[in-house]
């Protein structure tokens, strides 16, 4: 092997570690609050306070059930909607994720899309809460038909690794979840993926975060690492 080989193949093996290991720049995050309904309340407390620590409120969409398990309504929980509103004055906001989250309730035809988005909104309405046109299925799952429907009805709709817009374009995204009811050791695991692709990706980020999973083992410690990590990068 001569010189200059060895020399070629250094340079290309440099090249692709600086590639992989040089951030490429701090994308936009956005966190997702998923399941936020009474049935989770001292978790979203635990959940929100976390992130006015780090001043990502602005940053986060709280995605509200309307009727979680078709048991509880949020507009019969005065303690629940005092909460909310309290984060919105406070720079949150609020989607919608779902009606009762039963299944994947948004697999259906148009008539039935129709009939949950507008007991989701007469909920909301009902509790007096405000709400952005922002929509995330449960699980993701959402028929072709029912995407159109939340579509022609002027909603923002969160999909996995993509988000479509009224318009009906789509733009990907990096959606992650590293949270899922983790131990200690995975938590630090997943900190330090998360860091990597945080730093490795360009236009939005989003962190998804389920209360009570996030809440579990080291979850929150990985959310405080995650969002201290994140705010030093907006410096």
């Amino acid at each position: 092997m001569t010189g200059g080989t060895v020399s070629s193949k250094l340079f290309l093996l440099i090249l692709v570690l600086a590639i992989i290991l040089i951030p490429w720049g701090t994308p936009k995050l956005i966190i997702l609050v998923h399941d936020v309904s009474p049935v989770y309340y001292p978790y979203i407390e635990n959940i929100t306070a976390l992130i006015e620590e780090y001043g990502f409120q602005n940053s986060t969409i709280l995605l509200i059930i309307p009727n979680h398990a078709g048991k509880h309504p949020i507009s019969k929980d005065e303690r629940f909607v005092q909460l909310i509103k309290k984060l919105e004055e406070e720079g949150y906001k609020v989607g919608i994720h779902g009606y009762d989250h039963i299944g994947n309730e948004f697999l259906c035809n148009e008539t039935i899309a129709e009939a949950k988005l507008r007991a989701a909104r007469e909920e909301l309405e009902r509790a007096g809460i405000k709400y952005d046109k922002v929509f995330v299925p449960p699980r993701y799952e959402i028929s072709t038909q029912a995407l159109k429907v939340l579509l022609r009805n002027n909603f923002t709709v969160f999909l996995k690794g993509k988000v479509c817009y009224p318009s009906g374009d789509c733009e990907r995204i990096k959606e992650r979840e590293y949270t899922w009811y983790a131990g200690r050791l995975r938590a630090k695991i997943m900190l330090v993926i998360a860091k990597f692709e945080f730093t490795h990706t360009r236009g939005i980020f989003v962190l998804s975060i389920h209360p009570k999973a996030v809440n579990y083992g080291g979850g929150m410690d990985f959310l405080r690492e995650f969002l201290k990590y994140a705010k030093e990068k907006e410096k």
